[in-house]
């Protein structure tokens, strides 16, 4: 409907400087932006004087539906209520405010808006204002990013009446927005008396015209549109009297319907909507809301390669950094509520092993729902040994594998362990087991449908600190003296579960992972079916970057505890997974650092997707001087 430029080619934008002003906090600079052949987007940048070192949050500001057009939001002429970019740039954003296409600059003075929407027809006929809006949308974000100034991942978008449709459809298209305000900008279609406004009045969106007359035949609807922002940070103000906007009522329930859709990411806490009394206007307490979303949603982001240019000076400093990691990782794979002891840990049965007993156990984690797991404790127990929690991989038998009673031998880690002296607790991961849901292993929507607010891999590290918690109820096992071992699936919990619980004083991973930096296939960790870790990711990979953070931030924040990574070098999962090596070595100096180099090893051999005997006997050594007395 919003039709495409077929016949334009996307360039970096070429910009003039028109001019500067001084506004006392903040520099106003006049420019002009170049979107296609003799067209330019009128536009002020608006730049804190006192701006931070380093890169900082950006925000396209779109304005209403006035003349004077990016005057209003720049806070030069208009209502204060909608001086948005002069309120942002004061809380540290560095804002850019431009003329939309039929407005301020771009159009004749004291011309009305939308002004030359028929001789852009004529040039366009297969186009729309919708379509050319995002078009000049997306040249902004262009200009954006050729700032140093400017953080790529921290740009956004805001914007009331017209600069909210604006916003909602110029976010949609342009994936490189990471966080979205609307004020006053829709009512659903099939309940708006004046549906013509999209196409006839305002010139924004002609094919729509077909519909009009019957418009519950239109294909789309709004809050449909908005959808399609999930699960990037989006922010809804509505008011109940809205006199361009009426019929608002039936928000309240869209608003719930767009929650669930942010469900489905483990990101339901992202889209915030507001339906209040009042007219058409963005009123100081919803714009305050608005701008601790942003706040929120476009954070400052830690330097990842700090530690590998300076080390830190002091603990401190990097206790600092490691916390600011964390809360980074903590963004994309949502909350993960602390370990808790099940009020109850069942015996089901007890079958004697050669060299060890093999208690199948039950104990109930959140929302009731029960986790079978498997015991195994060595023969002749006296006092207090180290516990180990072996994760399994992506397997259906789920617990079974690492108990020695399904898969291949060379994945029994429970049993080779416990006949080293080790407790061995090994539960069900989500989606294998006894824990799989309809329609199948692996498939994480019943887990989405459950944990709005937590990917598959948050839960993951939160049903693993629950099973350390477990492993140290027993008398017979020594609280202080934790590992854990896991390979593919199993190696991803193992190095998270390490991460976010100091409990665990050595971890274990084999054939996990590939660095992001090098990998083909990024997208496997955020899919929209069967087992999804971290849908969040989305965000940055349908931008066409690589996330924010790579794998080996999680593996600092296990320092100076110790972490051995293994990988082969033909493993057919991980097709760059050999690159892990290099990946762990390079953090050799913060565990030399912090006075524990031994605690970090790497090993790399050739072979496919497993761990041959030889490397798991170096890894069972290194486990023992570590957690065996």
């Amino acid at each position: 409907m919003i039709g495409e430029p077929t016949d334009l080619e996307r360039v970096p934008p070429y910009t003039q400087v028109l001019g500067k002003e001084d506004a006392g906090r903040y520099m106003r600079h006049h420019l002009k932006i170049a979107t296609e052949p003799e067209d330019w987007i009128p536009a002020y940048l608006l730049i804190p004087k006192d701006l931070p070192e380093g890169p900082n949050p950006a925000m396209i500001v779109l304005h209403q539906t006035v003349s004077q057009g990016k005057d209003e939001p720049a806070g030069i002429e208009g209502s204060d209520d909608m001086d948005f970019a002069a309120e942002l740039v004061e809380r540290g954003f560095i804002c850019l405010v431009p003329d939309v296409i039929g407005f301020g600059e771009r159009t004749p003075e004291g011309a009305p808006p939308y002004t030359g929407a028929h001789d852009f027809y004529k040039r366009h006929p297969n186009w729309s204002f919708f379509g050319k809006m995002i078009w000049d949308f997306q040249q902004c974000v262009n200009f954006l990013e050729t700032l140093p100034e400017v953080d790529p991942r921290r740009i956004g978008s805001i914007g009331h009446s017209h600069g909210a449709y604006g916003t909602i459809m110029c976010s949609i298209f342009e994936p490189r927005i990471s966080a979205a305000v609307a004020s006053c900008g829709f009512n659903t279609l099939r309940t708006d008396p004046d549906p013509n406004r999209w196409s006839r009045l305002t010139a924004l969106l002609p094919r729509l015209e077909f519909y009009v007359q019957d418009i519950k035949s239109a294909p789309f609807d709004w809050h449909e549109v908005i959808a399609c922002m999930a699960p990037r940070p989006y922010f809804n103000w509505a008011t109940l009297e809205d006199q361009v906007f009426p019929n608002t009522d039936n928000l309240a329930s869209i608003y719930e319907e767009m929650k669930e859709v942010y469900s489905l990411y483990g990101a339901r806490d992202d889209f915030q909507g507001r339906l209040v009394p009042g007219k058409h206007r963005f009123p100081e307490e919803g714009r305050e809301q608005a701008y601790a979303f942003l706040q929120q949603h476009l954070p400052k982001r830690p330097n990842l390669d700090a530690y590998r240019i300076e080390l830190p000076s002091s603990q401190e400093e990097w206790e600092t950094h490691s916390d600011q990691v964390k809360q980074l990782i903590l963004r994309d794979i949502g909350s993960v509520d602390p370990p808790i002891t099940p009020a109850e840990v069942k015996e089901i049965s007890r079958e004697a092993k050669e060299g060890y007993e093999q208690v199948r156990l039950e104990y109930e984690i959140d929302g009731g729902v029960t986790v079978a797991a498997y015991l195994l404790v060595p023969d002749n127990l006296e006092g207090e040994h180290p516990g180990i929690i072996a994760f399994h991989q992506t397997t259906e038998e789920g617990k079974n594998e690492p108990a020695g009673l399904a898969g291949r031998e060379s994945l029994h880690f429970g049993t080779e362990l416990v006949r080293r002296g080790y407790v061995v607790l090994i539960p069900d991961s989500i989606t294998a087991g006894e824990r799989i849901d309809p329609p199948g292993a692996f498939h994480t929507a019943a887990h989405y449908r459950r944990h709005s607010n937590t990917s598959a891999m948050g839960k993951m590290i939160q049903d693993g600190r629950v099973a350390i918690s477990v492993l140290q109820s027993f008398d017979f096992v020594d609280g202080d003296r934790i590992g854990t071992i896991g390979h593919s699936l199993g190696a991803e919990e193992s190095l998270f579960v390490a991460a976010f619980d100091d409990r665990v004083k050595a971890a274990v991973a084999s054939c996990g992972y590939a660095p992001l930096a090098v990998e083909k296939k990024p997208d496997r960790w955020a899919r929209d079916h069967w087992f999804s870790y971290i849908p969040k990711w989305r965000i940055d990979l349908r931008a066409g970057r690589k996330p924010a953070w790579d794998f080996d931030a999680a593996m600092s924040l296990i320092a100076p505890r110790g972490y051995f990574n293994f990988q082969t070098s033909e493993d057919q999962i991980f097709e760059e997974g050999k690159a892990a090596d290099a990946m762990t070595l390079s953090l050799m100096d913060i565990w030399s650092f912090l006075g524990a180099p031994e605690n970090l090893r790497s090993r790399l051999d050739p072979g496919e997707h497993d761990i041959n005997e030889d490397a798991r006997e170096e890894v069972y050594e290194w486990m023992d001087k570590i957690l065996l007395p």
